[in-house]
């Protein structure tokens, strides 16, 4: 059954409610990274008490209006507990992370760009004295997948909860509503590990591919997906790369190769041209028709695929826009019962509607979900017809 949630009313994660509960804080570093730092600080109200730097790049005295103190002298002197926030590269700066953790008086390094740590090391936290917060909650609250919305839904949410076909599938769906109603850090830490970012869309517990695949990547980017596809694949029969961004194009064309086919049209619920924003690193599908937006072709899957060709695997990473992709690949989904792997992160209700659509076309399907990184991203509901 679904958990109880507290009502994070106030929005503020978890983490930096543990470093809004400190005393003596102080901020390391006053070049262009700490600013960035700083400015998360005055964001949740986060006061600091000053500002240590190491002599050797110590310029100024004041830094948005709190002393900068010499860094060695400063501990030379102090006789208290204090909590330092590294405003620094702690991926770059390893020596000085070090010196830092080593000194008495430190009692926690908190880390604000945890999720960069985690993306580029893959859970390296290198001492019990350093905290990563979760920066990720930009996103998550923007989702607004929040107390009042899941009490209105619950109902909804029980119904996927249900469907759900093994217990690591129900522990990633409490976990990801717990970290988006509470704001928890990390929260998909430990139904997660490395080996589910190099496994997105591919997880081995879930599904084997076939030596007859007809593969269908709606989102293909620049063919991160297909690479690992022909790495884990023994064979397949075609491979259809549906890509509408421009930007990448060429970085996604050089990848191809035999029976791998670049469509460069989005996937859609009708033939259509839509409005593009390049805005995001992936760009997106947007309603609005500014002047400024481009226009890419879409279509939907029933149209761009030939009715005699057997689709095997369908894979949607389109940024929100899954749920019409679906419908639009309503016929294929019914006539191949393919594998599906749907990404279900990208609005609130995707765990909701998605499920109930699959569920709707296909009563048959298996579904499970799995956490592919360890905070609130990245979640995929797998469709497996036996």
């Amino acid at each position: 059954m679904l958990g109880e949630y507290k009502n994070n009313k106030a929005r503020i994660p978890e983490g930096i409610q543990k470093l809004k509960s400190e005393k003596n804080i102080y901020l390391y570093g006053n070049a262009d990274y700490a600013k960035r730092m700083f400015d998360v600080l005055n964001r949740f109200q986060i006061e600091i008490k000053g500002v240590l730097v190491s002599r050797e790049y110590w310029r100024e005295e004041i830094f948005y209006n709190n002393v900068v103190y010499k860094a060695e002298e400063f501990f030379e002197n102090t006789h208290e507990s204090i909590v330092l926030v590294a405003g620094f590269d702690i991926r770059i700066h390893k020596e000085l992370l070090d010196r830092l953790i080593a000194e008495k008086f430190v009692k926690t390094i908190y880390v604000l760009n945890g999720c960069e740590i985690f993306w580029n090391n893959w859970n390296y936290v290198p001492d019990s004295k350093v905290f990563l917060i979760d920066n990720y909650y930009g996103g998550v609250i923007e989702r607004n997948l929040n107390y009042e919305y899941f009490m209105d839904n619950r109902k909804n949410f029980q119904q996927t909860y249900i469907w759900l076909e093994d217990e690591k599938s129900r522990k990633t769906m409490l976990d990801y509503l717990r970290g988006h109603i509470e704001l928890t850090n990390f929260p998909m830490r430990e139904v997660w590990k490395v080996a589910d970012v190099e496994n997105q869309y591919f997880p081995e517990d879930i599904i084997q591919l076939k030596e007859d695949e007809i593969f269908v990547d709606c989102g293909a980017y620049t063919g991160d997906t297909l690479e690992i596809f022909l790495e884990k694949s023994k064979g397949y029969k075609k491979y259809y790369a549906l890509e509408p961004d421009k930007r990448r194009f060429q970085e996604l064309n050089e990848k191809l190769r035999k029976n791998v086919i670049h469509v460069p049209v989005g996937a859609w619920y009708k033939k259509a041209q839509l409005s593009f924003s390049f805005e995001s690193t992936c760009g997106e599908i947007v309603k609005e028709k500014r002047v400024e937006l481009e226009r890419i072709d879409a279509d939907q899957i029933d149209n761009i695929i030939d009715n005699n060709e057997k689709v095997t695997f369908i894979k949607m990473d389109i940024e929100g826009a899954e749920l019409s992709a679906l419908y639009g690949a309503k016929e294929t989904i019914e006539r191949n019962k393919p594998t599906l792997a749907i990404c279900v992160y990208h609005k609130r209700e995707d765990l909701i509607t998605i499920p109930q659509y699959i569920k709707k076309l296909v009563p048959e399907y298996k579904l499970y979900l799995r956490a592919h990184f360890p905070y609130a991203s990245e979640l995929v509901i797998y469709g497996i017809y036996e």
